[in-house]
């Protein structure tokens, strides 16, 4: 582990120098905002754009219609063109707040006001609110040229073993689960700026993944690859939903921008984030069949995503969850079938540890389900079936190869640090006395995946002008610390003093490589590939200075002070920016993702007059390979399980019948504040994986992937006396009492 102090970002995050999407400015720029839906579902017949465009300081209002934008699909293999989301509605609207019409004006009021200025003819068809809506026979498809409201269903594992495994256990055990929509709510919507230059246009945008949304945008502007270029300013929250989604408002802006050979600003509003940027819900059911011990001998599982009105990333989500299933546990016979389904709601993409999740949310609560019927402790069935470091390398159903994790090791430590047997006692006393107050405690142990998507992480490295080191490690700067972690290692690596070195964020116009930060990859892959990159400009910057120093290579030494010099010759040295112009490339591929795992225990005290329930502890222990900086770990596993805790508590975007969003701002859509959670404790076990040369594995989701069930778990347990078995995410005040009242309190 790193003692390194200090992150080389936080100066101009905490000084106000860092530039944001929405800080982002020209002179002579335009704003463009967008007319969106109040429908779920109709088709647009007609647009009267008069009362706007003659309103001062309007440039122009702007359809589908003539912008020349092809459509991309969501995901190739999964989501053809016909049911992705389209940059600007195309004829018909498929939920509410979907952008129908661009409007160009001198400033972001005067755009607010024209959007409410453009009136469209909406002719209204019957809405598809959920799944079983979309499922039913006769139900209307929301595009027909599909023929059908289901993206996809794909089965995994033996069935038939499966089913006779069931058929043959001593007991078996089923729960069925709704794992709720949310809201990724990042503290900036998708914002940017979109410059023209000549044919070509720059374009600044706070995405996620900015290799793969420079595709989307040059495929939907119908444009050379090299006529674009995205750049990455520093993103305000990303947590997947910068992946997806509205990404693609930016082909209208750019459009737009070369029509108008004017600079445009774009950044949504807090509503419109909201109503585009969603993710999870997901209907889960599984069984579990295990003898009288409690030792799992199977396990059937069903998961069925609602990914919205559009498929993109969203669809890909089940499946996640289905490669993911058992988690941690050592369970042979297993088949999942996942399925997704479109509905007039808004398009679901990933956020925080998307699909695995809710594979550990469904597996945990089976598991405590399953230790209840047996009466037997839910830490010690976790025992008796978690995976021992003999059964590593491990064949997951899905196909993947698991390294090994310290799953045991990690909830003996979570165990221990929350007192787990003197709050089991303080459970005992106070059911018996009767108390209001019910105390509950839960566990969540967990495994994931990292670095699965694009294992092979590209990276480059040069001499600038003024003799310091650029990085390109393709890394968006979404305030992981990578920064840090990536200057450090590119340092350390080569000899200087990390003043020399600076890890640059994405410009695919230098850089087309530039995966970005996305499902936990960034510690494992882009710090490999920064070091790899790193070495091999060392060896070019030696071999130059060899020939220029007239020594031989293996005398060349490069010194702290940004010089290169021969060894044991203090004054014989040059400048690196002597060498100005040196690049080297690398391509890290770490083949197989690497599997991090661990235990979150929460403890939470239940009002059972009020329904009101209060996290008193929440402690996780977390195995995440060799700890480049446990202080940055240690952040990243507290943001995680915040967010983690505010689904299982408080977070849900809720529908009307008609698809119509009833939690479209942050007066009913409940984000956390810091008052509302404890401190999360955490504690780390280090074992190094060999998949790649710096033993780390991908610690970012972990927290949102654990902490939901844990949090959950411990509010059924302690109204388990009271006959209540389940209550789906997020158990508010209302569902908890509800509960209660429906099991005869």
């Amino acid at each position: 582990m790193s003692n390194w102090e200090g992150r080389v970002e936080d100066f101009d995050l905490l000084t106000g120098r860092a530039r944001f999407g929405g800080d982002l400015n020209v002179e002579g720029a335009l704003w463009l905002g967008f007319v969106r839906s109040p429908i779920a579902r109709a088709t647009i017949a007609a647009f009267d754009t008069s009362e706007a465009e003659a309103l001062d300081g309007v440039v122009g209002v702007f359809t589908a219609d003539g912008l020349g934008l092809t459509t991309q699909a969501g995901l190739e293999g999964i989501s053809p063109a016909r049911i992705s989301r389209p940059p600007l509605a195309d004829g018909s609207v498929a939920y509410v707040g979907e952008a129908v019409a661009a409007v160009v004006a001198i400033n972001e009021a005067v755009a607010v006001d024209a959007c409410e200025l453009v009136t469209v003819d909406y002719q209204p068809l019957p809405p598809v609110p959920d799944q079983t809506a979309a499922t039913a026979e006769e139900a209307p498809l929301l595009h027909p040229d599909h023929g059908s409201n289901t993206v996809l269903t794909i089965p995994s594992g033996d069935l038939a073993a499966t089913q006779a495994a069931l058929d043959a256990a001593d007991v078996t055990v089923t729960v069925k689960q709704h794992y709720p929509r949310v809201a990724c709510s990042p503290i900036e919507g998708v914002a940017g700026l979109v410059v023209p230059n000549g044919d070509r246009v720059a374009i600044h945008i706070n995405a996620q993944m900015p290799s793969l949304t420079h595709d989307e945008l040059a495929g939907t502007l119908a444009t050379d690859d090299d006529q674009i270029s995205l750049i990455v300013p520093p993103i305000g929250g990303g947590f997947g939903g910068k992946c997806d989604g509205e990404n693609g408002l930016f082909a209208v802006g750019a459009r737009l921008a070369l029509r108008l050979n004017r600079p445009l600003r774009l950044a949504q509003s807090r509503p419109e984030n909201l109503l585009s940027m969603q993710a999870r819900d997901q209907s889960q059911r599984i069984t579990l069949a295990a003898n009288r011990d409690g030792i799992v001998t199977a396990l059937k599982a069903e998961v069925s995503a609602d990914v919205g009105g559009y498929a993109g990333m969203g669809a890909f989500e089940p499946l996640q969850t289905q490669r993911l299933i058992p988690g941690p546990y050592r369970i042979d016979q297993v088949a999942v079938n996942a399925s997704a389904v479109m509905t007039n709601t808004v398009p679901t993409g990933p956020y925080r540890g998307p699909g695995r999740a809710e594979a550990i949310g469904l597996v945990e609560r089976a598991m405590d389900t399953l230790a209840r019927d047996l009466d037997l402790d839910p830490a010690e069935v976790r025992r008796r079936n978690l995976l021992r470091p003999a059964d590593f390398p491990r064949q997951m159903p899905g196909g993947l190869v698991m390294d090994e994790a310290d799953h045991l090791g990690a909830l003996e430590r979570a165990l221990s640090e929350i007192g787990y047997q003197q709050l089991r006692e303080d459970q005992a006393a106070r059911r018996a006395a009767g108390n209001q107050n019910l105390l509950g405690i839960g566990i969540s142990c967990w495994a994931d995946f990292t670095g699965r998507h694009e294992p092979c992480q590209p990276a480059a490295a040069r001499v600038a002008e003024d003799g310091s080191i650029e990085i390109d490690a393709g890394i968006a700067p979404i305030g992981q610390g990578m920064q840090t972690v990536v200057t450090r290692l590119a340092a350390e690596t080569l000899g200087l003093d990390p003043a020399h070195v600076a890890s640059v964020t994405p410009d695919t116009g230098r850089f087309r490589a530039a995966l970005g930060s996305f499902g936990s990859r960034s510690a494992s892959l882009a710090s490999s590939s920064a070091v790899q990159v790193s070495e091999r400009l060392r060896d070019k910057l030696k071999e130059r200075a060899a020939d220029l120093l007239e020594a031989a290579v293996d005398d060349i030494e490069l010194r702290p002070n940004g010089t290169l010099g021969v060894r044991g010759m203090p004054t014989a040295s040059i400048p690196l920016a002597d060498l100005a112009g040196t690049e080297a490339t690398a391509a890290f591929d770490q083949g197989q993702p690497t599997f991090p795992g661990g235990t979150h225990v929460a403890v939470v005290e239940v009002d059972t007059e009020t329904g009101a329930v209060d996290l008193l502890r929440h402690v996780a222990v977390t195995d995440c390979g060799r700890l480049l900086s446990e202080v940055q770990a240690s952040g990243q596993v507290q943001g995680g399980a915040v967010q983690g805790i505010a689904i299982a508590l408080f977070e849900e975007m809720r529908y009307d019948a008609d698809a119509n969003p009833l939690t479209t701002s942050l007066a009913d859509y409940l984000v956390p504040a810091a008052s509302d959670v404890p401190e999360v404790e955490t504690q780390f076990i280090e074992t190094p994986t060999d998949r790649n040369p710096l033993g780390v594995k991908g610690v970012a989701e972990s927290g949102a992937i654990a902490a939901p069930a844990a949090v959950q778990n411990a509010i059924i347990d302690a109204l388990s006396p009271l006959g209540v078995t389940h209550i789906d995410m997020p158990c508010t005040p209302e569902r908890v009492w509800q509960a209660l009242r429906n099991s005869g309190r």
